[in-house]
């Protein structure tokens, strides 16, 4: 079947709830015949009932019509909602029919006496009514848990009230059949007392959803869910509101502070995927902060305190000395090139006050300035004195026969020197014993040649 040009097709929620207007419609007209020819108020009082139902089914419809729209400029949850308040409306037109069969049943076993006709006709049209409530109220719940549509379980719910109050009605009819008129009120005020029950929880549910109060057990099973993620080391505020069928999630939580960037980004990643498996479908908002265990060892909390700074680009060469039990700390904070001395100063003297409040062991924490080098220098072709100072620093290496070099490198920068050195260890050799020897080497490099600007000593095991 083609849908007319400039009209959308239905989709699967919006044909569901179409269908359920047809038998709303197909289901009031029956009851309401057999009942205005009958006089029987169990009857008609399903009647009102069904056709309350149209009303509902006919809300479902637009609701969930509009429900499905995207969010907008003024919507930026989206229009949810509009399934919460539709259901809303439902439960109060239950609550309508029932307050209106009570007042009639009342009347008529109080004060005045109602003819009452029933024949086996009534009894065949209030099966059909049951045949067509059920199926009906099953399609609309498979669609509603699939979509979560609670405008969908509303209607559906309404169609098993149907299916319940008929049953009511048709114990009703058979002892009116007897003889016994007044079963037939009877039956109408079992009707009403089923429709007020089922009224009352889709009513709480939907004022729930409204005031955004959260699905009970909820919040217990994000928190659950978030702990277990490496990298979170705790759960602040969570909150989580319902629109429609979609639900809504913040949450706080607190990260190891020494992780990069990077790392805490994949952290929340995993947390937000982990998140949609526990609430299937819903927008996950995950804002982190940092934290700091008291396990962490102490040159990474001196490195996670310069996080606080953005004038610090980077801190390196953390030296720890211990002299009487007491701590000393050393360390090289590189600046922008063009930020003034003053405000360096200023920066540091906070960061060492932060340090030495890490540690009751710590007795002095010093800092050196380096400006940040982050600009390629330019370098010089000067073969012969690049190739006279290798061959000087190859010389300075073999007065350390225990210690093999590959290969020595010289660039010039400006009128300066860098140089690059390839030593060998054996495997068994210590981190401590390699850095040592490194550090030998480099002092007696800058000792005999001042005009060496750095030297960086790459170590390799022997093969």
């Amino acid at each position: 079947m083609k849908c007319k040009k400039g009209l959308a097709p239905l989709n699967k929620k919006e044909k569901i709830a179409l269908s359920s207007v047809i038998a709303a419609v197909l289901l009031t007209s029956m009851k309401l015949v057999v009942g205005i020819m009958t006089n029987s108020l169990g009857i008609l009082s399903e009647a009102l009932h069904s056709g309350i139902d149209l009303i509902a089914a006919g809300t479902t419809y637009f609701a969930v019509k509009k429900a499905d729209k995207p969010p907008d400029q003024d919507h930026m949850y989206g229009h949810g909602k509009v399934e919460n308040l539709s259901s809303l409306v439902e439960t109060m037109l239950l609550f309508l029919t029932c307050a209106w069969i009570v007042y009639e049943a009342a009347s008529r076993l109080l004060y005045k006496e109602s003819h009452v006709e029933l024949s086996i006709w009534a009894l065949a049209i209030m099966i059909v009514s049951m045949v067509i409530d059920f199926s009906r109220s099953r399609a609309l719940m498979r669609t509603a848990k699939e979509y979560k549509s609670q405008a969908l379980e509303a209607d559906a719910i309404h169609f098993s009230t149907d299916l319940i109050s008929s049953a009511v009605v048709i114990v009703g009819i058979i002892p009116t059949l007897l003889g016994f008129k007044m079963f037939d009120s009877f039956a109408a005020l079992g009707v009403a007392a089923v429709t007020c029950l089922i009224g009352y929880r889709i009513g709480a549910k939907s004022v729930n959803a409204l005031l955004d109060r959260a699905p009970a057990g909820t919040t217990e099973k994000i928190r659950a869910a978030a702990l277990k993620v490496e990298g979170v080391r705790g759960v602040g505020q969570i909150r989580v509101r319902e629109s429609g069928p979609r639900a809504f999630i913040d949450i706080t939580v607190f990260i190891d502070k020494v992780l990069s960037l990077e790392q805490a980004h994949r952290v929340t990643e995993e947390l937000t995927l982990k998140l949609h498996h526990v609430v299937p479908g819903s927008d996950v908002v995950v804002h982190a902060e940092p934290y700091l265990l008291a396990s962490a060892p102490l040159i990474e909390k001196i490195r996670s305190e310069t996080t606080g700074f953005p004038e610090i680009k980077n801190i390196h060469n953390i030296l720890l000395s211990e002299v009487d039990k007491m701590l000393h700390v050393d360390f090289h904070l590189e600046f922008e090139g063009d930020l003034p001395l003053s405000r360096a100063h200023e920066v540091a003297t906070v960061l060492e006050s932060k340090i030495k409040a890490l540690d009751s062991t710590i007795s002095s924490a010093s800092s050196h300035f380096e400006p940040v080098d982050n600009i390629p220098r330019t370098g010089k072709d000067d073969r012969v004195a690049e190739d006279h100072l290798a061959h000087s620093i190859e010389g300075l290496v073999k007065g350390y026969p225990e210690i093999k070099y590959k290969r020595v490198e010289v660039v010039k920068i400006d009128s300066r020197y860098r140089v690059s050195l390839c030593c060998i260890f054996t495997k068994a050799t210590t981190v401590s014993d390699v850095h040592a020897n490194a550090s030998k080497i480099e002092a007696a490099i800058r000792l005999k040649h001042p005009e060496v600007e750095s030297v960086s000593i790459h170590q390799e095991p022997l093969e």
